[in-house]
């Protein structure tokens, strides 16, 4: 079933082509407004994203407290022995 531009389906339509209707809201993630005669009576929307947009992510690090200069070097020095005791090529993408 393809969701039509105005995105809008009988409660009757619905409820023969419940499956697809699903279905094309989950892969094209737009809101289906249910109607009954000329009357939107409900909607079938995805569900919310989960996490962090970028703008929230940069405003958490930004308001969280900077290291000291002696976790940043322990923090450096952790960072060289993980990368010592890899098994990684030098560029993995080779």
């Amino acid at each position: 079933m393809r969701i039509e531009e105005t995105q809008c389906i009988s409660a009757t339509d619905l409820a023969r082509n419940m499956a697809q209707t699903i279905d094309a809201v989950r892969m094209s993630r737009t809101t289906v407004l249910i109607t009954k005669g000329s009357k939107v009576i409900a909607q079938l929307a995805p569900p919310p994203k989960i996490g962090l947009s970028m703008q929230g992510l940069i405003g958490l690090l930004k308001s969280t407290p900077g290291l000291s200069p002696t976790d940043s070097q322990q923090l450096a020095n952790d960072l060289k022995v993980i990368r010592s005791s890899a098994r990684l090529p030098e560029n993995p993408w080779d």
